[in-house]
């Protein structure tokens, strides 16, 4: 292992760069590099850490990174396999949050509001239709076509059918009632999950480390998405166990999904100032001010 810190140092100095000088351009830390060139990487932050490293230190001082690695696979410590494959978007690296409020409201609901509108002039156009006809002709119509004819009803058989109807008539209000009562149920409760939105609170933050909770609905389907701008930032994503782990490259994202079964979210950042992290297209903060801290772990906790 030793070797490569001696290729990397010798590259070093016959680049001129002094280690503040590298830790300037490479965003690592000086007591990091230090490591590697002696060869103690069990000083870094995690076994990945040290082919990132490694990778960026032979870029930054003229050698081949990934030739460098292939070269010495077997002395450098492994990494576990990702789950997740990496996404790289040039042209756009943000996600836009869906329009929301009342004009986002109204505009959905604009082309229902027509087709009532339109049904309602049609239903008065017929009424006008029907009451400014010529009543006398119908009825000649009527008159002249249709012969009179006298039924005899009894007494008794006109009372029971009047009874009948009524009791069908109160039997018919009542269902529409009970329906109408229903739908106005089924509306509000549909009204209530829509008007919920999940929530994001910070509940602890350090100058390393940042944790949130998540309240309100789960969706089946969420993100979690890494954004590199400005610059490289080794990375990984652990999902309930899982890690997402790689370099990300300026323009470029690491990302995981979240099902509604998901408990907690870990994060770690190595390069902060030119990483964002969003859940859903909402971006989480965390402190990304300090230049020495370059490296934050995140945690997000689901209720």
């Amino acid at each position: 292992m030793n070797e490569i810190g001696d290729r990397l140092k010798e590259a070093r100095k016959a680049k001129g760069y002094t280690l503040d000088d590298l830790q300037q351009k490479t965003k690592i830390q000086k007591r990091y590099l230090i490591a590697v060139e002696e060869g103690n990487l069990e000083v870094l932050p995690g076994n990945f850490y040290a082919r990132a490293f490694i990778k960026q230190y032979a870029d930054s001082v003229g050698l081949n990174g990934e030739d460098l690695i292939k070269e010495h696979m077997d002395a450098l410590p492994q990494t576990s396999n990702s789950s997740y494959s990496k996404s790289v978007h040039k042209a756009q690296t943000r996600s836009k949050t869906k329009n929301s409020g009342f004009f986002a409201t109204l505009k959905d609901s604009l082309p229902t509001l027509l087709i009532i509108l339109l049904v309602i002039a049609i239903i008065f156009a017929i009424y006008l239709a029907i009451t400014t006809g010529d009543d006398s002709d119908l009825d000649s119509f009527i008159n002249e076509d249709q012969p009179s004819t006298i039924i005899e009803v009894d007494d008794n058989e006109e009372a029971v059918s009047d009874q009948d109807e009524a009791a069908d008539d109160q039997e018919t209000a009542e269902e529409q009632t009970d329906d109408t009562e229903t739908a106005d149920e089924e509306e509000s409760v549909e009204d209530v999950a829509e008007n919920q939105e999940q929530v994001l609170t910070e509940v602890s933050s350090t100058e390393t480390a940042t944790t949130y909770t998540v309240s309100g609905p789960r969706p089946s389907e969420q993100t979690i998405v890494l954004t590199a701008e400005g610059g490289q930032s080794w990375s990984s994503i652990t999902i309930d166990g899982d890690t997402a782990q790689g370099l990300i490259e300026d323009g470029e994202t690491l990302s995981g999904p979240v099902d509604e079964n998901v408990s907690s979210i870990y994060i770690v950042v190595g390069n902060a100032p030119v990483t964002t992290i969003e859940l859903n297209g909402q971006e989480v903060p965390y402190n990304t001010s300090d230049a020495e801290a370059v490296r934050q772990e995140v945690t997000i906790e689901f209720e």
